[in-house]
């Protein structure tokens, strides 16, 4: 009896990323893991360093073997005022996860804007949960992932407004989040691009919701550039809390990379995966202030966040 790819290379110790040399099979993909990447702000009009780190993650990703079976991405893919050139030069590193195989789910951020992100996404303006929206669901096998809209910015805003930095749920969005929710029988991430202290729904803060829906398995979001991990709580007194992920950014400010997340039974495993750390930009080699910065990266190495629930 022959003997498969992933067999043999397992031959060869644990599930250590190694490069892939041969062409992908379906076997080559790992239904429970998926790649969570954040605050890509790839700027279109001039060159710089955003979309050079967002190559350098796709080109990681894809040397994993086996590949993660999807990547979501948790907006801010626009530089700043989501002109369509920074969707177009985006498009091109994340087609090369989808041409692999990797199914991708994208969101929304605050640098990001509605009517040109469907310019160069149209399918999501039909997919979406909640019309005039982009609400996504994304199936991981064990779990869902939820990617909610908290983009305030509208397309009438000049060219050159960032908009509103804080996000904010429409009133179509609350209502239909405040219905499904508690109606969801899979394990369920809920994500958007901004802090969970951001959003609120039918008049409370979205935090009530989530500690009170047994399904609800954890809350991540980007939007801060930085790592850290929250208790969501609705009181101290109340329901036991969830548990909150802000994710790196891909390339442009603080810390620097993507995360990896493992599902199992009754387990999510969020692994960092940190390349740099610099404010406001890249710094030169001979920089002083680059020893503290490799300090930090170094501080976060080995850096994961755990999720649990009753399988």
């Amino acid at each position: 009896m022959g003997v498969s790819r992933r067999r043999f290379l397992g031959c060869f110790g644990s599930a250590v990323a190694v490069p892939r040399l041969f062409a992908k099979a379906p076997g080559d993909f790992d239904a429970d893991l998926t790649v969570l990447l954040s605050d890509l702000h790839v700027n279109g009009i001039s060159n710089s360093h955003q979309l050079g780190r967002l190559e350098r993650a796709v080109g990681e990703i894809l040397a994993l073997n086996p590949l993660p079976a999807r990547a979501v991405v948790f907006g801010d893919i626009a530089c700043m005022y989501g002109r369509k050139e920074d969707y177009a030069r985006a498009a091109a590193p994340l087609k090369r996860l989808e041409d692999a195989g990797v199914s991708v789910t994208l969101g929304v951020g605050n640098h990001d804007r509605r009517s040109t992100f469907l310019e160069a996404y149209p399918s999501y303006a039909t997919n979406t949960k909640v019309p005039g929206r982009i609400v996504s669901v994304c199936d991981a096998g064990a779990v869902d992932f939820i990617m909610l809209d908290g983009l305030q910015g509208t397309d009438d805003r000049a060219l050159n407004d960032s908009g509103p930095n804080n996000g904010q749920l429409d009133k179509d969005q609350q209502d239909w989040f405040a219905s499904a929710l508690p109606a969801w029988k899979k394990p369920v991430f809920v994500c958007s691009h901004f802090p969970v202290g951001d959003l609120s729904v039918c008049g409370k803060p979205l935090a009530y919701l989530l500690v009170r829906t047994p399904s609800v398995v954890g809350y991540i979001h980007g939007h801060d550039h930085r790592w850290y991990t929250r208790e969501v709580r609705e009181a101290w007194s109340k329901a036991a809390p969830k548990r909150s992920l802000c994710l790196p950014s891909t390339g442009a400010w603080g810390d620097i990379g993507y995360a990896l997340l493992r599902t199992s039974k009754g387990r999510a495993v969020a692994s960092l995966v940190q390349r740099e750390f610099f404010y406001p930009k890249p710094p030169k080699p001979d920089a002083p202030v680059l020893r503290l910065w490799n300090a930090i990266v170094e501080a976060n190495r080995s850096q994961s966040c755990a999720f649990t629930w009753t399988p």
